[in-house]
């Protein structure tokens, strides 16, 4: 495995699991399950793991997009490479085995730097596609409590929004 891919593939796992963590510290403030102080220690912590891993990522791609640039020369050359070969076998300058060895040795490196430019340019693709907006500055609203201390959610048109079926328990309400 390229060390591009297996950089790419493991900042990219992070970076999903460290947004999973930051929903999931914002569900639990929100259920008032967390103080506020210890919300905004460790928020504070996963934006700035988030901001890291988005920068590394753009990094990454940065250099991937430099790698595909030099595979693409590469393929140029193997093809005029390829090319001369042919010209020469049909001018008689190569014996057929000869010629074989070398065509064979020419497509194998063609094959196997189109497949690498192939996978760049999907995992360029995953990087440029925004899976989730950019984490920013702003934290959940703060739950509403009633006086005696449990928290309230108040519905939105969001949570309206569903396609689920509601059962005769929601309509109720």
């Amino acid at each position: 495995m390229s060390i591009w891919k297996y950089s790419f593939e493991l900042s990219t796992k992070e970076l999903e699991v460290t947004r999973k963590k930051k929903q999931a510290l914002d569900n639990l403030y929100s259920a008032n399950k967390i103080s506020k102080a210890t919300y905004e220690t460790l928020e504070k912590e996963l934006s700035k793991a988030i901001t890291e891993l988005e920068g590394h990522l753009e990094s990454i791609k940065t250099r991937m997009t430099t790698r595909a640039q030099e595979l693409e020369q590469q393929i140029s050359t193997l093809e005029l490479f390829l090319a001369s070969l042919e010209i020469h076998h049909a001018a008689g300058d190569l014996d057929d085995e000869t010629y074989e060895k070398q065509n064979k040795a020419i497509q194998l490196g063609l094959e196997a730097t189109r497949q690498e430019l192939d996978e760049i340019r999907m995992s360029t693709k995953i990087i440029s596609q925004p899976t989730q907006p950019k984490i920013e500055d702003t934290e959940p609203e703060e739950p509403i409590m009633t006086e005696e201390g449990t928290n309230i959610t108040e519905e939105t048109e969001d949570d309206l929004e569903t396609d689920e079926p509601m059962s005769d328990q929601q309509t109720l309400i």
